[in-house]
């Protein structure tokens, strides 16, 4: 189908729901980024290919709300599809809440999918609807009827992770969220985040394409614990270990079923801003809900000793990758032109070499000249660039080993810049440089550090508008929670054992893109009379580009850093190198002078 007769078929539909207004999510009943092909409704009904953003169709319009990572690249997608872009996270910006409020008349109803919207998002809707009497209303899924090749829930198997990789066993987990029920009288605890789940059980899966989670729910009691998933992604060792466990195995679709069993003088822990509107509502009905956030996100969010040592054991590995794939690019761009695809299926090919590769941790981003402007650029065999020598080429890459996640980027000149182009370099690298210098008080947040990152380019009034940093998981999502560095507020501090990105950027829309990103792990640094005081410690192993930087521009202490940075980098990943590497490895990282 077309997306014209998509949208035709949908305000079929909703003619006869008596819908003024439909929105369609970007998420899954479990709030995920990422969404296995069964729920990519917002892709399969606009073309809009991004990780975030929502659809919102009415009678006579219908647009798309996502912000600045995606501009360009949605511009392109929903050229002459009839759904407008709509601008997040810009002076002015409208979402779409707030855009349903003032262009849907009073008495109407707006429709939205109960299953793939959070409670906390539909008590919004609705309470700022109702303001201009109009009604919010639960649907389940009107473009199921219509979306006839629609994929079904994915069936790979989970496996499981031993405690010599976790540091914590399943057996501890379930201890700590028996004492969180204790603490917090309550009886039981529903967990829907995937990763959230993960991390829990110490299991992995494959339903999402380059996140290694599983669909299903988690239920956990002061003596019981139990996984909703179809028992067919269970393998029979994986089965008799969630036994000796005392979990019990229960089918995907019962969820529904066992909530109608629940005594209904039962008290349940729900995480509203993550547990969809139709399974929260559900338990209301049934029994007493007590309203807090799932207090595994900050306990996976703080690594112990065993994952510290994982992700170190995982850059070094990466580190050797990225070595081979920038040498193997250097030389073969002396010879001959590569594209875009080419170089990351190499960096994919190098990657694959290193011990305990289980795949990558998102699609790649490489990026040459202009198409690096759009920040989650993606190329394709129908959309791809040649690389020259000249100008800038950006490659965000990261993988997942068996005992760790990476996300790296680095922007490296292939041959001539511009004066614009190094002098947007040098003050994006000090910034990153700046942020990974940072000493900070216990209890500071990611909104008290980002200025560190955008201060140089705010000197020259610039900016970039995307988020400094984000969290990484263990063999886990590769965006994750609770802190990041952003300029929006959040309140979580940053706690000894996070491990967080440091990605400052800086982007010219048809001219280039430019970003620097390191994954920082945070340390304690010190106590006296004024406090406790914490650190980073850079994590990620591999070279900076310093032929582009403007030296005028850099400081004896940035200097300082870059220079002890890379003799780290190549005191690290040398011994795994040949000779022809390890001698242009030392080439790269030699010191530089002020």
């Amino acid at each position: 189908m077309t997306i014209e007769e998509k949208l035709h078929e949908l305000r079929r539909i909703m003619v006869r729901e008596d819908i003024y207004a439909y929105i369609i999510s970007g998420t899954d009943p479990h709030q995920s980024e990422y969404l296995p092909s069964t729920w990519q409704q917002r892709n399969w009904f606009s073309g809009f290919t991004g990780s975030f953003g929502t659809v919102v169709v009415t009678e006579k319009e219908a647009g798309l709300w996502t912000d600045s990572r995606y501009f360009i690249q949605a511009e392109k997608e929903l050229k002459n599809s009839g759904i407008k872009l709509h601008k997040l996270r810009v002076p002015g910006a409208v979402d779409f809440p707030e855009w349903l409020s003032e262009n849907v008349p009073s008495g109407e109803n707006v429709g939205f999918d109960e299953f793939c919207t959070s409670k906390a998002l539909a008590d919004n809707l609705k309470n700022l609807l109702n303001k201009k009497d109009i009604k919010a209303i639960g649907k389940h899924d009107l473009l199921g009827e219509f979306w006839i090749e629609r994929p079904g829930l994915p069936e790979n198997k989970i496996f499981t992770l031993d405690k010599s990789y976790t540091g914590e066993s399943t057996s501890e987990k379930l201890a700590r969220v028996r004492e969180f029920l204790y603490q917090n009288n309550a009886d039981y605890i529903l967990f829907s985040e995937l990763d959230d789940i993960a991390w829990l059980y110490n299991f992995r899966g494959n339903d999402i394409e380059y996140n290694p989670v599983a669909i299903c729910y988690a239920f956990v009691g002061k003596d019981t614990a139990k996984i909703f998933i179809k028992k067919n992604k269970v393998p029979k060792q994986v089965a008799e270990e969630f036994s000796d466990l005392d979990i019990e195995i229960v089918d995907y679709h019962h969820v529904g079923l066992f909530i109608d069993e629940l005594n209904k003088e039962s008290k349940i822990c729900l995480d509203y801003y993550a547990l969809n509107f139709a399974i929260y509502n559900k338990f209301a009905n049934k029994c007493s809900v007590i309203n807090i956030k799932s207090p595994i996100k900050l306990w996976k969010s703080i690594k112990n000793p065993v994952e510290i040592q994982g992700f170190k054991a995982a850059f070094i590995k990466d580190g050797v990758a990225l070595t081979k794939f920038y040498h193997w690019l250097e030389s073969e761009l002396k010879i001959r032109s590569i594209s875009e695809l080419e170089a990351e299926e190499k960096l994919i090919e190098y990657r694959k070499e290193q011990s305990e590769y289980m795949g990558d941790s998102f699609h790649y981003i490489s990026a040459y000249g202009k198409n690096a402007a759009s920040p989650h650029y993606t190329a394709s065999s129908k959309q791809f660039s040649m690389l020259e020598n000249k100008g800038l080429f950006l490659m965000d890459s990261g993988a997942h080993y068996k005992h760790g996640t990476t996300d790296i980027t680095r922007t490296i000149s292939l041959g001539e810049l511009t004066k614009l182009e190094r002098e947007d370099y040098t003050l994006v690298f000090k910034g990153m440089i700046n942020l990974s210098n940072a000493v900070f008080l216990e209890g500071t947040l990611g909104t008290n550090l980002d200025i560190l990152a955008r201060q140089f380019l705010w000197r020259y009034k610039r900016n970039y508008g995307h988020g400094t940093g984000h969290g990484v998981g263990y063999f886990l999502n590769v965006h994750e929670g609770p802190q990041e560095l952003r300029m929006s507020y959040k309140n979580q501090a940053f706690i000894p054992g996070m491990i967080t990105s440091n990605e400052p950027g800086m982007y010219r829309e048809n001219m280039y893109g430019i970003r620097h990103e390191n994954l920082n792990l945070c340390i304690k640094e010190g106590e006296n009379e004024f406090g406790s005081w914490l650190a980073f410690e850079p994590l990620t192993l591999c070279y900076f580009d310093t032929l582009p930087l403007v030296m005028e521009l850099m400081d004896k202490s940035e200097i300082e850093w870059l220079n002890r940075y890379h003799k780290n980098v190549f005191d690290k990943i040398s011994p795994y190198l040949d000779e022809d590497d390890k001698n242009w490895l030392k080439e790269k990282t030699k010191a530089i002078y002020y």
